[in-house]
């Protein structure tokens, strides 16, 4: 019983964690060889996960079993890329759940949307 309860409350920041734009493009563009798959794994994510980039919260990812820094998970899951726009989108996705937030960012207005 006790080990039951247990894996549950293991697994569950990852079916928590699962469900975001940063991990859904973490999760397909690890080696992806060119820009134009690149760019298709943007539209599924997108389709998947309407907010994008701006919908994750940052520092989400941080926990035990996580990633210390946007930097170390950028060189884990880019390296094998050869694509510059994957790259690049790893990285972004890396420092947006797994560096810490700016503790100054609580102050900052909401975005105004454009016109």
């Amino acid at each position: 019983m006790h080990k039951t309860i247990l894996a549950f409350f293991l697994a569950l920041p990852v079916v928590v964690q699962a469900a975001n734009y940063g991990t859904c493009l973490l999760d397909k563009l690890p080696g992806t060889a060119n820009d134009v798959a690149a760019n298709a794994i943007v539209q599924v994510c997108l389709a998947e996960n309407p907010g994008g980039i701006q919908a994750v919260a940052q520092g989400s990812g941080r926990g035990w079993f996580s990633h210390k820094s946007g930097a170390e998970c950028t060189a884990k899951l880019a390296a094998d890329t050869r694509s510059n726009r994957a790259a690049a989108l790893i990285r972004q996705a890396c420092v947006k759940l797994y560096d810490e937030p700016n503790f100054f960012d609580q102050f900052d207005p909401p975005a105004q949307p454009a016109r």
